[in-house]
């Protein structure tokens, strides 16, 4: 009768064993679940604050963008201004040596008028083209600072003698 509870006790023993062990493996399977959970959380926060920068970002560049091209216009709108009143006149000058008075007077007429009409130049491979100041759009701004560049060059040109008139000076 004694190796019956003997053998009924460590049937027991081993039962409480193997049952403490399916215990901690479940355990261990619900702590790894856990992680895996929070790890799966956490990727899904960072990817949501990473949405969150990339949309920061975007309508920051696009009021950088909308800013820049208010400025952009608000000085158009003042160069046009300026060449109504004559701008080109007084950046011209006089005559120099070789220029016919009524050319000038042609050049400056014709931009007093364009400006009038309210037309800015645009440059875009190598042609010129006018167009009305309120039909300018941002992807304009380019062959706008092009034509605005390339007035600015033969005006320089023109005052210094940059494209060697032959004179040097001291």
């Amino acid at each position: 009768m004694f190796p019956v509870l003997d053998d009924a006790w460590r049937v027991e023993a081993r039962n409480r064993r193997q049952g403490l062990a399916r215990r901690r493996e479940l355990e261990r399977a619900r702590e790894r679940s856990r992680i895996r959970f929070a790890a799966a959380w956490a990727a899904a926060i960072r990817q949501e604050e990473l949405a969150r920068k990339r949309e920061q970002t975007r309508k920051k560049k696009l009021a950088e963008e909308a800013a820049a091209w208010k400025h952009f216009v608000q000085t158009e709108q003042l160069q046009l201004q300026l060449r109504k009143s004559g701008q080109l006149a007084r950046l011209l000058g006089e005559p120099l040596p070789g220029e016919f008075p009524a050319m000038l007077q042609r050049l400056v007429s014709e931009d007093e008028r364009q400006a009038e009409r309210g037309l800015v130049a645009l440059m875009s491979g190598g042609k010129t083209f006018y167009k009305d100041i309120h039909d300018l759009a941002p992807e304009d701004m380019p062959a706008r600072i092009a034509a605005n560049r390339l007035r600015t060059t033969w005006l320089k040109e023109r005052r210094d003698g940059w494209l060697g008139r032959g004179e040097i000076q001291p």
